[in-house]
């Protein structure tokens, strides 16, 4: 059997992520990163997941009597990665409760299961673990996958119907900087219409509407919205002239002066976002919310990456 090519092959099954809990005999809470995760019964509500027998933590759980599965949302990779590592307190300053039978719940994740531990079965090198649901919660928050030996997020199947393109995987379907592209314009369209008739600049509201939710130096803001900086400098000064945006009090440490939006800028991106706002929720209206949510997610993940370099200072 090839090891490496089995690996493989189990990477293009696409998992969850959990982070499995228990409270150990001398009061240590310990916790370890999982994706074996998976349902076995509904009634009674059982479900199980895998341990290495060579594990530090074999023991621990082997002799618990309860546990706890985690199942980690999309904004937790550190806290997956953080169970994963030898690390000192994999707890500190972690936010969580105590479940039943002492076992940590990890808050802000997707779900979690408290469970009785009732059965554990050998599966080769694993040991196979399961639980009788004693408690469990679940939230409106997009899950954390994994794939192919990386971090992901899920994004939904598009539904079959006319408004579908037809042109079935040519550069207008399926390359995404046209995609990108028309739905841009195809969502913007109404909204930029709306700023025409208002009499304000494109450029303008992307400044204020960035700086509506931070204050942020010159450099941050040319970082954050890409864009010239000659055309940059221009609409920074048109937007002094017109009081929309400020210096904010001198830096103690003498870095450069922040720039925030004026109470008068406020009032005019509270007014546009009402509409922008509204455009949206008109688009994704026949979307559910999680679905909505892993899109916005699988934007962020991919402008984060593409942004590469550290946000100035």
């Amino acid at each position: 059997m090839d090891s490496r090519g089995f690996r493989n092959a189990l990477g293009q099954f696409a998992t969850g992520v959990t982070v499995v809990t228990t409270k150990a005999e001398n009061g240590d809470r310990i916790g370890l990163t999982a994706n074996s995760f998976n349902s076995a019964s509904l009634d009674p509500p059982m479900v199980l997941w895998s341990l290495r027998n060579d594990s530090l933590n074999f023991e621990v759980f082997a002799n618990a009597d309860h546990f706890a599965v985690n199942v980690l949302a999309a904004d937790q990779v550190e806290v997956s990665q953080r169970f994963s590592r030898d690390v000192e307190d994999r707890f500190a300053e972690l936010d969580c409760t105590e479940g039943v039978g002492g076992a940590p719940v990890i808050a802000g994740c997707a779900a979690t299961f408290q469970c009785r531990n009732v059965h554990r079965y050998s599966g080769g090198d694993h040991a196979i673990f399961v639980g009788e649901v004693l408690q469990f919660e679940v939230h409106d928050r997009t899950p954390l996958v994994f794939h192919r030996g990386d971090y992901t997020v899920t994004m939904p199947r598009p539904a079959d119907g006319p408004e579908i393109s037809e042109i079935a995987g040519g550069y207008v379907d399926d390359f995404l900087l046209p995609l990108l592209a028309r739905a841009y314009r195809l969502f913007g369209l109404p909204f930029y219409e709306h700023l025409t008739e208002q009499k304000i600049p494109r450029d303008e509201w992307r400044v204020l509407a960035t700086l509506s939710d931070q204050g942020c130096t010159r450099d941050e803001l040319a970082w954050i919205i890409r864009m010239p900086d000659e055309i940059l400098d221009s609409t920074l000064g048109a937007l002094f002239d017109q009081e929309m945006i400020a210096e904010a009090e001198p830096r103690v440490d003498g870095g450069l002066p922040r720039l925030v939006c004026t109470q008068r800028g406020s009032r005019r991106v509270v007014k546009l976002l009402a509409v922008a706002k509204a455009r949206e929720a008109d688009v994704l209206a026949d979307f559910p919310e999680l679905e909505q949510q892993d899109f916005k997610q699988m934007l962020r993940s991919m402008i984060a990456r593409l942004a590469g370099s550290k946000r100035p200072r």
